[in-house]
Parts: C-alpha cells; sequence; structure tokens
C-alpha cells in the first residue's frame, strides 16, 4: 500500500468531516464503533481508530449495553 500525504486543505477537509453531527452521520459512527466493541476491541482502541472520543464510545457502549438488558 502506498503512503498518502495529506495537505493542510486536505487534512482541514477530513476533519470537518469527521465532526459532522448530522444524525445519519452520527449513527453510521455509532454502528461503527458498536461493531468494532462487539469484535472485542476497547474503547481506547475504537476510539483512536474511528476519531473519536472516548468518552462518546464509552457513552454509546453503555446505552447499548443497557438497550440489550431491558430486550432480555
Amino acid at each position: 500500500m502506498t503512503d498518502i500525504t495529506l495537505s493542510p486543505d486536505d487534512l482541514s477537509m477530513l476533519i470537518k468531516a469527521l465532526q459532522n453531527k448530522s444524525p445519519d452521520v452520527v449513527q453510521a459512527r455509532m454502528a461503527n464503533a458498536l461493531l468494532l466493541l462487539a469484535d472485542g476491541l476497547s474503547v481506547e482502541d475504537v476510539a483512536g481508530l474511528l476519531y473519536l472520543e472516548e468518552r462518546d464510545v464509552a457513552g454509546w457502549h453503555k446505552m447499548f449495553a443497557k438497550r440489550g438488558k431491558r430486550a432480555a
């Protein structure tokens, strides 16, 4: 695989895209995080891989765990 170099404009654009708070984007990021957690990755690892805040990943994990207990 080839290394890539990001220009300052590229970096800015990508960071802005990661900060998108639209419901569809947040839902997709949460789903991705939960799938990785279910695969056994730690909250810290998931947050690092997906460029998320650990508190967000931990909150989604807690929310989903509570939801699962109610359905059981």
